[in-house]
């Protein structure tokens, strides 16, 4: 694709700056390091001729001084070199990472309102152990951007929001997100979990109650874990509003939805160790550093639901009749108590969020409402209990 380069993200780590784009389009490609002050003024004769690796990500040696990065880039490959506004530097200097596991979910996209798939996303798993998500938006509604903003306001997720000069922006992009969120994770968080947000790991061990206990025995040389997948018949739309409790017990996807495949590896996922990867894929490392293994988790003691949308109008709509998801059979929630106490969060977070009601005009102080009314002030917004007409004031 031909979008332009836009950078995204900057990262400082112990030993590298490693610089993000938006764009697809130029791995190998040269582009010199450019360095500033907290002043935004570029730091003399610190450039550094470095390239692209991988399709978007920029590796840069650290300067001291520098707040802020750029890139340059030559114009045709023969031209002067055409500059980037300077983005500051996020902090990932860290000798022990801030998070022993995180999520790295793929892009939000796409016209379905996701606000209670992402409650329901993170809700499961932070009942298995996980504390930290990194999130990335292509494109979301204001209702749906609701939820995001109130776990980000806990403290729970980061953010990352790609600006494009396209109008819509789809799974074409998956990518960047891929690459992004593993230059976020380094240094800050050991253990990523690679999964999109119709994905949920689930625990079939009942001696094991959390993800990082998949990884015990596991010595320094693994850098990456693969999980099997079941790919679960996702037949209908996500709700486009709250509207009861009756509502999201019987619209989650993990209640909801049971229709299943066989378990399969055709199509794994994978938790890695970010700094043990050198360039990741849509659901696996292509390249891992020289002495990292991989290793994988029998599907009888965890693996991956995929709540697979049936619609015939998207990506990779063959899907079910493709052999390896033959054989469709109902499968059961494997622990009920675990869905019991998935329902009792999700319900929690939503009503905090969504369940909402208009201001009765006696709730408002009665001081500053007098002096409003004294300076012409008239509209209120509110309804006084006792008015029948509905009127607002």
């Amino acid at each position: 694709m031909e979008s332009q380069i836009r950078l995204l993200t900057a990262f400082v780590y112990p030993d590298h700056i490693s610089i993000t784009t938006t764009s697809q389009r130029n791995f190998g490609q040269n582009a010199s390091c450019m360095y500033y002050d907290c002043l935004r003024e570029e730091i003399e004769n610190s450039r550094y001729e470095s390239v692209f690796f991988p399709m978007n990500v920029i590796r840069c040696p650290r300067r001291i001084g520098a707040k802020y990065v750029s890139i340059g880039l030559e114009e045709n490959g023969n031209g002067p070199e055409k500059t980037q506004e300077p983005i500051p530097l996020i902090y990932r200097n860290f000798g022990t990472p801030s998070h022993q596991i995180s999520v790295c979910v793929g892009p939000i996209y796409g016209s379905e309102n996701r606000w209670l798939q992402v409650a329901e996303f993170i809700e499961h798993y932070k009942l298995i152990g996980v504390r930290h998500f990194y999130f990335t938006i292509f494109n979301i509604n204001e209702y749906g951007r609701k939820i995001l903003d109130e776990y980000q306001r806990t403290g729970e997720i980061e953010l990352t929001v790609i600006q494009s000069e396209y109008r819509n922006v789809d799974w074409q992009f998956h990518l960047l997100q891929i690459n992004e969120c593993h230059q976020r994770s380094k240094h800050h968080s050991k253990w990523v979990i690679n999964v999109d947000i119709d994905e949920r790991l689930v625990i079939l061990d009942p001696k094991i109650k959390s993800v990082l206990e998949l990884f015990n025995g596991y010595n320094d040389t693994v850098g990456e874990v693969g999980f099997a997948i079941r790919r679960i018949q996702k037949t209908g739309q996500l709700p486009e509003k709250y509207e009861s409790e009756e509502q999201i017990i019987s619209e989650m996807e993990f209640l909801k939805y049971n229709v299943s495949s066989p378990v399969t590896w055709g199509a794994y996922k994978t938790i890695y160790r970010p700094e043990k990867i050198a360039a990741m894929y849509y659901h696996w490392a292509y390249q891992r550093y020289p002495g990292s293994v991989a290793e994988y988790v029998n599907s009888d003691v965890a693996l991956i639901r995929h709540y697979r949308t049936t619609e015939s109008n998207i990506l990779g709509s063959g899907w079910l009749n493709d052999p390896n998801y033959a054989n469709f059979t109902i499968v059961p929630i494997e622990d009920s108590k675990f869905g019991k106490k998935l329902a009792k969060a999700v319900l929690e977070k939503i009503k905090y969020v969504y369940d909402q009601r208009v201001l009765n005009c006696e709730e408002i102080a009665d001081v500053p409402y007098q002096e409003y009314k004294e300076f012409g002030h008239d509209i209120f917004n509110c309804i006084f209990r006792n008015d029948t007409s509905g009127n607002r004031k």
